[in-house]
């Protein structure tokens, strides 16, 4: 069981890293955005940010859920 909850543990991490990219990439569009006055890349932008903090927040959540009910788990 502990390779299972280390190898869930690894998977969630790594969503979470890629919704915080994709945060701080939207973070970039959005600066880049607004500094040229170009609305299109401001809305990417602030799409990009909050469905990469969603994704990482969901994805961490739902990591720390599924390890609890493993570690419940007995035989």
């Amino acid at each position: 069981m502990d390779v299972l909850t280390k190898l869930v543990g690894v998977v969630g991490g790594v969503f979470a890293v890629i919704g915080l990219f994709s945060v701080l990439t939207g973070a970039m569009n959005f600066f880049t955005g607004r500094k040229n006055g170009n609305g299109n890349k401001v809305d990417e932008g602030v799409e990009s940010m909050v469905s990469g903090g969603i994704m990482a927040g969901i994805s961490a959540g739902v990591t720390a859920a599924i390890i609890a009910a493993i570690q419940n788990i007995k035989f």
